[in-house]
């Protein structure tokens, strides 16, 4: 859930709603104000604004102008006069709708990158390096894109599985230990089926990396840590999930080619042998000819 929505949706006093209501109307003219300004603007008190602050989740108001700064600024970057949920129109032609398409592609990416945290990042390919075996736990269409990312892996020599049995995730689940690690994927983060397998990984102490939307929400509440997809599509209200699922399949290339990296020479050879040994087909073109 973005901060925005939590803002709108969380009940408060009538005092705490004009402060609520005064930092969504200034969006990211809120920068310059400390909790005296808001407390005078809205006729209220500082001590009112901090309570905002606490019921939002947070230690006071610096660290909720900051959260809420970063989204703001996350959300007018981008995506200029383009919908991810209605990308195209019924009037629109077949090469009208490809350009759009191609365009949203391209503005998923960049806003992709965009969200793309150093550290966050590095961590996670600390807890791949250091784990025996990487497993793709996530539900429905995104296991095609999770097979792809374990495709890549095995066949640079590193252990990774995918279940996309359901029954199979939650018992893979319980007998994993913490020299395992997870990848889950989930744009909402709030996929009930898998939290029951999150609950066995928990318990056995396998370390978490989530692909998920901003905001706060389930799933990386409880991952080790976060790696965050564009986030423009609706739940339900869109044309199909071209955005988010660009962006998911960039950060999964993002991470296993930062992966290849740590061991470039080594695993560039056990490719390049494995391939020569197990592709051999007549190839025509000169272009991909090897």
């Amino acid at each position: 859930m973005l901060l925005q929505e939590k803002m709108q949706r969380t009940q408060f006093s009538a005092n705490e709603q004009l402060i609520v209501d005064f930092i969504l109307s200034k969006e990211d003219q809120i920068k310059s104000f400390g909790t005296p300004q808001i407390a005078q603007a809205t006729y209220t008190s500082p001590s009112v604004v901090v309570r905002v602050a606490k019921k939002l989740g947070f230690n006071g108001w610096r660290e909720l102008k900051a959260s809420f700064l970063a989204e703001v600024e996350y959300l007018q970057s981008n995506f200029q006069n383009l919908d991810a949920n209605m990308p195209f129109t019924e009037q629109d032609s077949a090469m009208t709708i490809a350009g759009k398409i191609t365009q949203l592609e391209v503005e998923s990416a960049k806003d992709t990158l965009a969200l793309v945290d150093h550290d966050s990042l590095q961590k996670a390919l600390r807890i791949m390096q250091t784990h025996r075996t990487v497993n793709l736990l996530t539900l429905s269409n995104l296991n095609f894109m999770a097979e792809e990312f374990v495709f890549k892996l095995r066949h640079i020599g590193k252990s990774a599985t995918v279940f996309p049995i359901q029954n199979t995730m939650f018992q893979e689940a319980a007998m994993m230990t913490q020299d395992d690690c997870v990848v889950c994927l989930s744009y909402s983060g709030e996929s009930d089926p898998l939290f029951q397998a999150l609950g066995y990984l928990k318990t056995n102490h396998v370390p978490i990396i989530a692909v998920t939307s901003i905001g706060e929400n389930h799933l990386s509440r409880l991952a080790d840590v976060t790696l965050h997809v564009t986030t423009r599509e609706k739940a339900y209200s869109k044309i199909g999930s071209f955005s988010s699922l660009t962006s998911m399949s960039l950060l999964l290339d993002i991470l296993y080619s930062c992966y290849f990296a740590l061991g470039y020479q080594q695993n560039l050879a056990f490719k390049k042998q494995l391939s020569a040994l197990t592709e051999i087909r007549p190839i025509d073109n000169h272009i991909i000819e090897d």
